[in-house]
């Protein structure tokens, strides 16, 4: 990671280092990272270079993209004159431990920036920033706070280095952090700074410093939100808003990852309308291997492509998320391990008698592509309501293109019984319709809640704890796929997938889905129910309906059933233990309630 301008004539310098997977979940685009010597925000995608693109075909007609860019990453630990990805370093307003002085680091003589000329100490960045929810950030206006926003009361209201920060050793709260003014002596504490309405008359200048530092990087649009104080390294400085999808078939087929390699040629030769006999000359050049090996004959590659070509030809303004679990759900309830090479295999195994009323089938998911997008962020909310921007852009103007890495990995599919579900969906009645009404507008499992999308997700959250405490995976190892019926739509879904997938090329070696043997995964889910009909904290658990954030869950609480955030797809919300065991005295409220009773 390098800090500098894109047009800058300096050397760049490096300042650190992190994961690729990093950029795309926790430290992407307009994040701020803690690198050992600076602070920096990491800047947009518009800075980016010779990064590797690939292709997620259901992904890409999802979000309207054409293809998808990987993090850059090269192998030296210090790659000085090319380093990987751009960063800005923020915030500006450092202060000097032993002087007390606070302004920007630019001030304090060090071309380097990094100490105090005239105590010699190491300067330490502001600890504060502020932010509006449109995802504008900027420096903490001190000059405007220890003024109460009366600058021009200030016997010197243009300068800005005549600020000093203290510390009291009284007690560790905000109101032990003083700023005053050396000019006019005025001075006031950090007390109450984090409050809503604390900058409110503060106009928010729409600053975009992940775009660049100069003021052409402002949004040129006027922004009427408040500002608000955040702690530099606070998590709701940056809420990254991503999208998965699975490589399902055709395109997990090993003669499509051969395909994808050259289609920018093949498509610019069909572009042309080539004669047959230029195209098959064409094609037997650039897959002599595969032609010579005999993996696949000229005929299999020219319909792939014609296959390939036509779903990309075709209007993405139709294709939802639900299509998109739809399509998943549909690959996953079938078996597919004709090629050893492919992207996606599954193999069926057989439901334990005790199960067989409750799930109809369980596939083993022996191989599994993910791609993992970043579409946006957010800043201080991690959702809103309709009514607002989703979330903002990674660069200044739209692109064809999103940063993204693809995982591979293993996992267990489950898939419920649906005459089942729906008897149970109708002994419990209205149930969440409290959970539902204090969802509202958040966009947490947005067009999939219902009581058994409450039931699927409880249900994987015990089964990823179950799993960890018996074979040794780590809880943020293991991940979940929630496939429920989407309101309004025709098509019935009842499944989850458990997974884990990793970015390193070899993924999972086999472990995970040894567990979806008949024998081991009935013993786990026996394990799990026993495990779930009491927490530590029952009686309260079991019987609260106001959980979690804004009361979005149940019966579920860190003893029995929340995950590592990076584990859930919902935030750790929308979960009932009532949902899988129900109470002691009416076991009939839980899914598996009955085969309790017996």
């Amino acid at each position: 990671m390098k800090y500098g301008s894109k047009k800058s004539k300096v050397n760049k310098k490096v300042v650190g280092q992190i994961r690729k997977s990093q950029v795309i979940t926790t430290f992407g685009p307009g994040a701020i990272v803690d690198m050992p010597d600076c602070s920096v925000i990491m800047a947009s995608t518009d800075y980016w270079s010779d990064s590797r693109s690939f292709n997620e075909v259901n992904l890409q007609r999802l979000l309207g993209m054409k293809y998808f860019k990987e993090p850059r990453a090269t192998e030296s630990e210090s790659p000085m004159g090319n380093p990987d990805l751009p960063a800005f370093r923020f915030p500006m307003m450092h202060f000097c431990p032993k002087c007390n002085k606070l302004m920007s680091y630019k001030y304090f003589g060090d071309p380097d920036g990094k100490k105090c000329m005239n105590c010699g100490k190491s300067l330490v960045p502001s600890r504060f920033v502020a932010a509006c929810e449109k995802g504008h950030i900027e420096d903490f206006p001190y000059k405007w706070w220890v003024h109460s926003g009366n600058i021009k009361d200030c016997k010197e209201p243009e300068r800005f280095d005549n600020l000093e920060i203290h510390f009291s050793s009284k007690s560790g709260g905000l109101g032990s952090i003083t700023v005053k003014c050396t000019s006019c002596n005025k001075e006031r504490s950090m007390e109450g700074c984090m409050s809503k309405n604390a900058l409110k008359g503060y106009h928010c200048r729409g600053n975009r410093p992940w775009l660049g530092l100069r003021k052409e990087h402002y949004d040129p649009e006027a922004c009427d939100e408040i500002m608000q104080t955040l702690q530099r390294g606070a998590s709701n400085v940056y809420f990254s808003q991503t999208q998965s999808a699975l490589t399902i078939p055709p395109w997990s087929k090993a003669i499509q990852e051969e395909i994808k390699k050259s289609w920018t040629e093949i498509c610019n030769l069909l572009n042309n309308n080539p004669t047959d006999e230029i195209l098959d000359m064409f094609l037997k050049a650039i897959f002599a291997k595969s032609l010579e090996k005999g993996e696949y004959s000229l005929e299999d590659i020219k319909s792939e492509i014609r296959r390939k070509k036509l779903y990309e030809e075709e209007q993405a303004v139709d294709y939802t998320e639900y299509n998109l679990f739809a399509d998943e759900y549909k690959a996953l309830s079938k078996e597919y391990d004709s090629d050893s090479k492919d992207q996606f295999r599954t193999i069926e195994t057989e439901v334990a008698q005790c199960f067989e009323d409750y799930i109809s089938s369980v596939m083993l998911v022996k191989r599994l592509r993910e791609v993992l997008a970043l579409k946006g962020f957010r800043r201080i909310s991690p959702s809103t309501d309709e009514s607002k921007e989703k979330y903002v852009m990674l660069s200044s103007e739209p692109t064809d293109w999103l940063p993204a890495i693809e995982m591979l990995g293993e996992g267990i599919f489950i898939r419920f019984n649906e005459d089942k579900v729906k008897e149970w969906e109708s002994r419990i009645g209205d149930r969440y319709e409290f959970m539902k009404a204090n969802l509202g507008n958040e966009n947490i499992a947005k067009g999939k809640f219902s009581p058994r999308y409450v039931m699927l997700h409880t249900f994987s959250h015990l089964l990823i704890r179950q799993l960890t405490s018996q074979c040794g995976y780590s809880g943020s190892a293991l991940k979940e796929r929630i496939y429920s019926t989407y309101e309004g739509e025709d098509f019935d879904m009842a499944g989850v997938l458990i997974y884990t997938s990793s970015s390193d090329s070899d993924g999972s070696l086999g472990g995970l889905v040894r567990q979806g043997e008949t024998e081991e995964l009935s013993n786990t889910i026996l394990n799990l129910l026993q495990e779930a009909t009491w927490c530590s904290s029952d009686p309260l658990c079991i019987e609260s309906k106001q959980q979690g954030y804004n009361s979005l869950n149940y019966a579920a609480c860190h003893a029995c059933t929340l995950l590592p955030e990076t584990s859930c797809e919902a935030r750790n919300c929308l979960l009932d233990r009532v949902s899988i065991v129900g109470k002691m005295n009416n076991r009939k409220l839980g899914y598996f309630g009955p085969l309790l009773e017996e």
